[in-house]
């Protein structure tokens, strides 16, 4: 498993040039690449610390269920998803069961290639658990108020369920770009939690 890995040859991780098997991020990597969630971005690389775009969450939970076939590579949601990209199809999913909202003028536009933030992660990770209501504490970090307050009942929910555990600082940052490694560490966490709960 992830946590017992000694990060040799049987790791996940083992092979990637740019990913430190003894860092912080290396049971989160290690269970996304072993179970299919995540894969490198180039030949031997996996880029940790880079952001992460809106598409590839999307892709990453319409992998959980599966890939429900939705639209059929055809778009329609969103004036600035095409048709029959590699993210096209889990856009249309997402968009119909409520995981995601457009923004911009009149909630047209997804954002594809935009940097997700922890807070929307947060909010769609919510929504694809159904949004259950929490009144969690967040007070003691100390940047909780910076979190939008469409994002503030995901939030709770998100600390609540240890899908986010704050950074070493003591902050959320929730309105931060969510780099690889910490989606990553979040998806590992959000999945372990959900059965657990299920269990």
């Amino acid at each position: 498993t992830d946590a017992d890995c000694d990060g040799g040859r049987n790791c996940p991780m083992y092979g990637y040039d740019d990913l430190d098997t003894d860092a912080w991020y290396h049971d989160g990597i290690h269970y996304c690449i072993e179970h299919g969630l995540m894969v490198g971005t180039g030949t031997n690389i996996f880029e940790p610390n880079i952001a992460t775009s809106r598409a590839m969450i999307v892709t990453i939970l319409w992998r959980l269920e599966n890939e429900p076939v939705c639209g059929q590579g055809k778009s329609g949601t969103f004036a600035d998803v095409p048709e029959y990209q590699w993210y096209t199809e889990a856009v249309e999913w997402a968009a119909a069961n409520g995981i995601v909202c457009g923004y911009g003028d009149a909630q047209q536009s997804f954002g594809p290639n935009d940097a997700i933030t922890r807070e929307q992660l947060a909010t769609m990770l919510h929504r694809y658990v159904g949004a259950p209501d929490s009144d969690h504490d967040i007070s003691g970090f100390s940047d909780h108020a910076e979190t939008s307050d469409w994002a503030l009942t995901a939030k709770k929910w998100a600390v609540e369920m240890g899908v986010i555990n704050g950074n070493p600082d003591g902050t959320l940052n929730p309105g931060g770009d969510a780099i690889r490694a910490e989606v990553a560490q979040m998806l590992m966490n959000f999945i372990k939690a959900m059965t657990a709960k299920k269990g």
